[in-house]
């Protein structure tokens, strides 16, 4: 009887198991159709990439001197790719008129973007990321021909770092910024407090060269998720290649059913820059160059006391202790020297190495820097080239002059040290990638911020010997330290004078688009990435209301004016305060009888 009453229950609970499993498929399917947020999806669209761009493409004329000024026409730009020194076209400067005409323009649009939900803002993203994704190979080729770099570090620099900001702000960036409730305190319980964060307006973003994809597009996905407009001016050095960019964000907001005016790219030369930065239409101004131009940014703000994030540029150090992984350790900073020939804002560009493993070190890299193939990838084909081009030519013999001076006071040149004429493309503009060790804090090249494929190699001791080294430098960006002890690592990394810094790795916080992306020192002020340079281009409103609408703040006769006894008025505040804010019970019930007393 027994045995068969437990087959019999297990009958019962084998003809319930389908009912359980229909509702609980049943729910989940409610749940999508009607209580789940429903996303908007991303719109396809298709874009042509010049024909310039395209690997072999030779129908521009070689420059004899390559340059982006044109002789006695000073409202063009003479664009080219740096690689090969051929001409990819000329590219009219905004002028002030224009300038003019696009801020309005821009302020115009935000008028009625500053309305969108942040769904409206996210389906633009999508539709923007899924372009990108869908064709990488375009964009890097047209970074390549505008900057010189390799399709590997253009991939790494230019269209993973741009995902990764696209996919971070669709995911996180509502969070960001939500309005944010804050406790009132005990004086002021019955209202609700909260910071709420809103559009600024116009904001303007003047970025640099050395990744012309990721430094314009970045501060675009930025300044439209916190329901801003923009002004992007973007370097002259690289005035071929934003008009793709252009095209490709306005396509974006429009197949989305949005005005195209709401991202404006400008062009030109200091003037523009100048009255860009100085126009009482911006709202805030993320700047993006060296320490000596970003003074002036800050000069010109100050007119119309307009808000300022500043990235000047860094003097990366490595630290690498004698337990470190080499075999992890040494490709890692090969990476950060030679990608985008070193002009990277956090390429480092000290590395200081432990005696210990200094010499065996040293070895290692000299070998390695030797076989390093420059060239251009577009142009040389697959398996020819390991480092691009440098897009200024004029720094090199800036370059030249810190290597012979630090070889002046000790150092050693072991590879390179030159401007290096490529025997395929004799207009290119290819500085040798260089290995300089042995260099000590008082060179001139330790204080200086190179932008080249040159890696600085200084010994140390210990602990503080590092430190001391590093910290010799006025510059703080970013920072790495190398350690088998990860209790040092991250040690050292904390004590480091940086705004940001990595334990046995090289700028992926950067790829961490969660976190703050800035310096302190002569590196800048202010952050863009993540929370922080979301809020950044929003005004940060303190808002309070009322709980309860019949609780109100009220105003006690005793001090309500015309006051009539200004004397027991004062008294009556100072119980107040005693009485809201004592650490001692007795104390605060004191001051609540004498408030009472008071108030009779």
């Amino acid at each position: 009887m027994c045995h068969l009453s437990q087959i019999q229950s297990h009958i019962q609970e084998c003809d319930t198991l389908p009912l359980v499993v229909a509702a609980m498929v049943g729910s989940f399917v409610l749940y999508l159709g009607f209580f789940r947020r429903r996303s908007l999806p991303a719109i396809p669209f298709e874009l042509k990439p010049p024909a310039q761009s395209l690997p072999g493409w030779q129908s521009g004329e070689i420059l004899e001197t390559p340059s982006i000024f044109v002789k006695d026409q000073p409202d063009l730009i003479q664009c080219f790719d740096p690689a090969t020194g051929r001409s990819l076209g000329q590219v009219a400067a905004t002028t002030i008129a224009e300038l003019d005409d696009k801020i309005q323009r821009a302020k115009s649009a935000q008028a009625a973007w500053a309305l969108t939900g942040f769904e409206q803002r996210r389906q633009v993203l999508r539709t923007l990321n899924e372009f990108v994704l869908k064709h990488q190979r375009e964009i890097c080729q047209v970074a390549c021909r505008d900057s010189g770099k390799t399709l590997i570090d253009a991939t790494l620099g230019e269209v993973l770092t741009t995902s990764a900001k696209l996919q971070w702000t669709i995911k996180n960036g509502e969070r960001a910024l939500q309005d944010d409730n804050r406790d009132p305190g005990f004086m002021m319980m019955y209202k609700r407090a909260r910071v709420v964060y809103q559009p600024r307006g116009v904001v303007a973003a003047l970025v640099s060269w050395n990744y012309p994809f990721h430094n314009t597009v970045g501060p675009v996905i930025s300044a439209m998720f916190s329901g801003n407009a923009i002004v992007v001016k973007a370097s002259e050095h690289v005035a071929w290649s934003m008009q793709y960019w252009e095209q490709m964000v306005k396509r974006a907001l429009n197949v989305c059913g949005h005005n195209p005016d709401l991202v404006q790219f400008v062009t030109g030369f200091a003037d523009i820059g100048s009255a860009l930065t100085s126009s009482p239409l911006i709202d805030h101004i993320t700047f993006i160059g060296s320490p000596e131009v970003g003074k002036l940014v800050m000069r010109s703000a100050s007119v119309n006391l307009t808000p300022v994030t500043l990235e000047l540029g860094g003097k990366d150090c490595a630290i690498v202790f004698g337990d470190a992984d080499m075999g992890q350790c040494v490709p890692v900073l090969m990476r950060s020297v030679i990608q985008n020939a070193s002009q990277n804002c956090i390429g480092i560009e000290r590395i200081l190495v432990q005696a210990p493993a200094y010499d065996k070190f040293v070895d290692e890299m000299a070998r390695r820097i030797r076989a390093v193939r420059v060239g251009s990838i577009l142009d040389d084909g697959p398996g020819q080239v390991d480092c691009g081009a440098m897009v200024l030519s004029s720094c090199f013999g800036r370059l030249e002059s810190l290597i012979a001076d630090a070889v002046s006071k000790g150092a050693r040149c072991l590879v390179g040290g030159h401007a290096y004429k490529h025997p395929r493309h004799p207009k290119g503009q290819y500085f040798e990638p260089t290995l300089l060790v042995d260099v000590t804090p008082d060179m001139d090249i330790t204080r200086n911020e190179t932008f080249g494929p040159i890696m600085v190699v200084m010994k140390f001791s210990d602990e503080q010997d590092a430190l001391r080294r590093v910290h010799a430098s006025p510059y703080g960006l970013g920072s790495s330290v190398f350690s088998g002890d990860r209790a040092r690592g991250r040690r050292v990394a904390l004590k480091l004078r940086t705004g940001m810094a990595n334990v046995n790795d090289f700028g992926v916080n950067y790829i961490c688009q969660s976190l703050p992306f800035g310096g302190v020192g002569i590196s800048g002020f202010g952050r863009f990435a993540g929370p922080e340079g979301l809020r950044a281009l929003c005004v940060e409103k303190a808002f309070t209301e009322d709980r309860l609408p019949f609780v109100k703040t009220p105003i006690p006769p005793i001090v309500d004016y015309p006051i009539q006894d200004t004397e027991k008025g004062y008294q009556f505040t100072q119980q107040i305060v005693a009485f809201a804010y004592s650490d001692s019970w007795w104390e605060s019930i004191k001051a609540g009888l004498k408030l009472g007393k008071l108030s009779m």
